[in-house]
């Protein structure tokens, strides 16, 4: 079974070359790799040409955000397409053959989830599953994507669309996980694949995260969920990003993202489609192993890196 391995970089040539230095040491002949460069300038591209000749490269004039990460998914031929981002590290021969009997045996599955750690380490790093921490060694549904460290199904993908590119970053994986379940499509975390998240800065804004996580829960909203949900939703998620903006001085991003998000809300509406009862109930069971509202805010105000990067 072909997988495609999709890694979107942008101004990051060092995490990238690490990266690809690991997979491409892997030799599977059932493995092929696709570097999507997102608009970084003119010194990534030649770099990655000469010293990984076998690697397929999709350079892009500028940053398209998530509509990048999908013009690598596009062009993968693998029934499996794992989406690594760059400082992503320790992807593994035994990822890949774990990968393929788990796809071959459930067919079903639309989307498997990595456990994402310190590098050199077990120790989790990134965690955004509704299940306390301790069931990162397990297996178990999900609705949460972790965009830069999951493998899809090809046929999923194409059969209910690849990341809505007008989100350009932050809530993407939910929104694509909310028409996967509709599609009759399973979604789990795994931890038995994992790999290790260098955080590399490189290339980012510090405001950016405040506003596009307020700006896109608006859209999620419009288009998938009903009322009385949406409320709910918006309200603690832009009650949360409120805490955070004030807290790390980023305010004004967020009170940009209210007014933009409230005109996308609006925009987005003749689009909608609410989930049906399979996948309302599904996210109800999700949600009931969520914390408790007050250990979340306790959590977050203590953790200033509230998001994968």
């Amino acid at each position: 079974m072909l997988v495609s391995i999709v890694i979107l970089t942008y101004r990051r040539s060092e995490s990238v070359h690490n990266l690809l230095s690991q997979l491409t040491a892997i030799q599977d002949p059932g493995m092929e790799i696709i570097v999507v460069d997102n608009g970084s300038g003119p010194e990534t591209a030649p770099a990655i040409n000469k010293n990984f000749p076998l690697v397929k490269l999709v350079v892009l004039p500028e940053n398209k955000g998530v509509g990048s990460r999908n013009r690598g998914m596009e062009i993968a031929m693998g029934e499996i397409v794992v989406t690594l981002d760059d400082d992503m590290v320790d992807f593994s021969s035994d990822d890949l053959n774990y990968l393929r009997t788990t796809f071959s045996e459930n067919k079903e599955l639309g989307a498997v989830n990595f456990k994402v750690v310190w590098p050199g380490t077990e120790k989790v790093r990134d965690w955004v599953h509704r299940r306390p921490i301790g069931f990162s060694e397990s297996s178990f549904p999900t609705y949460e994507i972790t965009e830069g460290a999951v493998a899809w199904r090809r046929s999923a993908l194409q059969q209910v669309g690849y990341y809505r590119e007008d989100f350009f970053i932050s809530h993407e994986g939910l929104e694509l996980s909310l028409r996967m379940l509709e599609g009759g499509w399973k979604i789990i975390y795994d931890g038995t694949v994992s790999v290790g998240h260098a955080h590399a800065l490189g290339g980012r804004t510090s405001w950016r995260r405040y506003y596009y996580d307020t700006r896109n829960l608006f859209p999620v909203a419009a288009l998938h969920m009903p009322l009385g949900f949406a409320a709910r939703y918006l309200f603690v998620g832009c009650g949360a990003m409120f805490v955070y903006s004030l807290r790390d001085r980023h305010l004004f991003a967020w009170v940009r993202a209210m007014v933009s998000g409230w005109a996308r809300f609006f925009q987005m509406w003749p689009e909608r489609r609410v989930w049906g009862p399979k996948t309302q109930e599904f996210i109800d069971e999700a949600d009931s192993w969520r914390p408790g509202f007050w250990a979340m805010v306790i959590k977050r105000l203590r953790q200033k890196d509230f998001s994968m990067e």
